[in-house]
This record gives C-alpha cells, structure tokens and sequence, in this order.
C-alpha cells in the first residue's frame, strides 16, 4: 500500500488503517492507524519495486509514504511521525552522508535504514557511524529479509527508548532522594537553630530584666556606681539583642529576595577604620593586635557602605570571637583590577578542619569543636555575609588549617558606569 503525503499537510494522522496492526482501539472500536515506512527514493522502478517487496513482506504491514528529494523528506520528518525510513543515498539534492545526517537530525530517534545499489563495507561503516541502524542492498534484498530488517531495527530503537525511560527514572528518583535528604537536613538544622536561638535570645533579655529588677529593687544601697554598671550591661545586652534580631531580619529578607541594597561611591580606608574601631571596643575583655593593610588605590568604591560594614564587622567580631587573648588580627583591603574589591580577615585562633569547612556559610549550621562550644552563637553571621555578598554579585570563601589561624575574604563587584549613572539619576 503507497500514501502519498503533501508535505505541506500538517494535521491528522498519517495513511489508513491496516487491519491488524500494532495499537490499542481507535474511537470506532476498529485498530488505531499504523504508523507508515518512509521511502526516501527518486527512482521510480526501484521506489515500486522496493514497495511491492514491503507489501509480499508478512504480516503486520505498514502504508509507505515516498519522497523524492531530501527536502521533502526532512519537511515530512517535521510533520510527521513514521515508523522508519528507507533512504536512499543518491537524491537529486543531496547524496552520502549528508543524507543520512539530515534525516537523523530530524527524525531523532526513528530507525534509519539505507537501502541503496552501492555495496560498499567502509560506506555501510561510515553511514552506521552517522545513525543509520542497518546498511542494505537493494539486488540483494527479499521481502522477508527487509521485513526482518524493519522489524529488528524498531525492536532496537524500542529497547533503546525503554533503556532512556528507565534511565530517566533512576536518575529523577536519585534527585528526589538527594532532595528529601536535603529537606530532612534543613529541619534538623532548623530544629536545632530554634533552640540555640532561644538560648542566645533569653541570655541577653534576662541581662536586661535582671538588670532592670535590681534598680528598680535596689533601694538605699544602690550607689550612683551600681547604677552605671547596671544600666552600663543593660545598654551592651540591648545592643546584642538588637544585632541578632537584624540579622534575623536581613536573613528573611535576602531569603525573600528583598534586602535593600544602596551603592555609592565609598571610601574603603574610611570603612575600614570605622569598623576596626567599633569592634576595638571589645578588645579590653580580651586584648590582642590588630593590623591593618589597606591598598585600595583609588579609595573610593562603588558599594553599598552599609553592607560593606555588615560583611567586615561580620568577619572581624567573628574572628576576634574565635582567636584567644593576646592573638592577632589582620584586616587586608584590596583592589583585584579595576573592578573588584578583596577584602580579608585573618586570625591566630584555632583554625577549622578542611572537612568542616564547606559547612561555615550554612544556615543554621555551627561546627561541633571545643572552641565553638565555649562561644555559642546562632550560627548566622558567616551564612548573612555570604548572603550579602552574593546579591551584589561576589563570592566569598575561607583558607584555614587547625592550629595555624582562619583567612576569611570577600570579593566585590564594581558594578558597570551605566549602572553608576542610572543610580545617580534616581537620586533624589
């Protein structure tokens, strides 16, 4: 049986029903049509004989559509499904390999079979080589022959679909079970975050009740000196509530994609300073040196100033937190070109194992040594840093070795001229 197809016709399914083919009941009760062999030939005896040997070939047939040119054969492959393609390698627009290639990159994974007058082993390798499942000789093939050949290549592509659905498969359940890890994960993490933040929550809020209790009870003992040190830890513990309910803040703004960012042109050296002397507040608890090195040629930088103080006051508490009295900080700010900016920390504390480290920029992570112990923290500071600093389009990353310090950086973008200019112009 031979269709001939318009290539321009688009719709519908292709060629009659055949009694007894392949497919469940269509809507009249009856077989669903199968889907026809194309027969890429110019020749017209050898696309009729090639047809009658398709049409004595057992049981099931299937309708033949026949093309003449590889263009018309590729815009039927663009409309159509087909079960295989018989392709002949001699077209009035195109011979070899091309043929073979034009065909597999639109008919993906359809059976190509060659059916040409050349026998020829290297060309038969070669054509196997471009997607072609069988190479055949048009003297030498017999309707059975070509029947088995037809079948055998369907049965292949078949097994090769079953293989990528089962291959699909496995691989979706592996991301579904890495993903349900990764949710158990975060609520453990989550779970145990809650309950360090209620700890480092109550422990200030205690201080300034407790604190508040005893001048309001404090009577006629209480000199003017007991009232300074008490309203003195009441104001240091309202301040270290303050910070660790901003954080809070600033982490469920930058998860809900909505920290506020205003970048200006910045005086690095200034930041610097002014940050390295906030935090030189705490040094009397625990004395140590701190060494600036600042290399920031021109000064100023396009950033934000809030942020950039967040991401070094981040860094440096964190550092002064870790390192033991009497040991050393070293706060770098540099220019990586023209167009980034490296700032650094580095300590003399405990360092961090190189297994552990992947873990400091997580939420709601804290790593399990002795030294973390002795200062609990909510584990936020380092995961906000990265936050911040990935929303203006840098990175950060940390170089340490147990017993030998911690190099936190931050590396910072310049944004483009023409983003400077559209900034300044929505300024008020």
């Amino acid at each position: 049986m031979t269709v001939r197809m318009d290539p321009m016709d688009a719709g519908g399914p292709v060629g009659p029903a055949v009694p007894g083919g392949a497919g469940g009941p269509g809507p009249s009760g009856g077989r669903r049509t199968q889907l026809p062999i194309l027969l890429v030939e110019d020749n017209d005896g050898d696309a009729d004989l090639i047809t009658d040997l398709l049409a004595e070939a057992p049981a099931p047939q299937r309708p033949v559509v026949r093309a003449t040119r590889l263009a018309e054969a590729v815009s039927l492959l663009e409309r159509h499904r087909v079960a295989a393609v018989l392709l002949d390698l001699h077209l009035p627009d195109a011979a070899g390999l091309e043929c073979v290639s034009a065909v597999r990159s639109q008919a993906r994974d359809t059976p190509i079979l060659v059916l040409t007058g050349m026998d020829d082993d290297e060309l038969a390798l070669s054509c196997m080589t471009a997607g072609a499942q069988d190479y055949l000789s048009k003297q030498d093939v017999r309707p059975r022959a070509l029947a088995r050949a037809i079948d055998y290549a369907l049965a292949r592509t078949r097994e090769a679909r079953a293989r990528m659905r089962a291959q699909a498969l496995r691989l979706r359940s592996a991301e579904l079970e890495l993903e349900n890890k990764r949710i158990l994960e975060a609520s453990q993490r989550k779970g145990r975050y809650l309950a360090n933040m209620s700890h480092e929550l109550r422990t200030p809020l205690n201080a300034v009740i407790g604190f508040s209790q005893l001048l309001v009870d404090g009577g006629p003992a209480l000199t003017h000196d007991h009232v300074r040190g008490y309203a003195g830890h009441i104001l240091s513990s309202g301040r270290h509530l303050l910070d660790l309910i901003n954080d809070i803040l600033d982490l469920a703004r930058l998860e809900a994609g909505g920290l506020d960012l205003h970048p200006c042109a910045t005086s690095v050296p200034d930041v610097v300073r002014e940050v390295v002397d906030v935090v030189a507040g705490s040094f009397t608890a625990k004395p140590m040196t701190v060494t600036l090195e600042i290399d920031v040629d021109p000064p100023l930088f396009f950033t934000d100033p809030l942020r950039l103080r967040q991401v070094l006051y981040n860094y440096l508490s964190n550092a002064w937190k870790f390192t033991p009295a009497g040991g050393r900080l070293t706060v770098r700010a540099s220019r990586l070109g023209p167009d980034w900016l490296r700032l650094e920390v580095e300590d003399t504390g405990p360092g961090i194992a190189e297994e552990d480290q992947h873990r400091l920029f997580t939420e709601f992570t804290q790593l399990p040594s002795e030294v973390q112990r002795q200062y609990r923290g909510t584990g936020l500071g380092l995961a906000l840093t990265k936050r911040i600093v990935e929303a203006q389009g840098g990175h950060v990353g940390v170089s340490s070795q147990p017993g030998r310090g911690s190099m936190f950086f931050a590396e910072l973008p310049d944004p483009p001229r023409h983003e400077r200019i559209e900034e300044a112009l929505q300024a008020p």
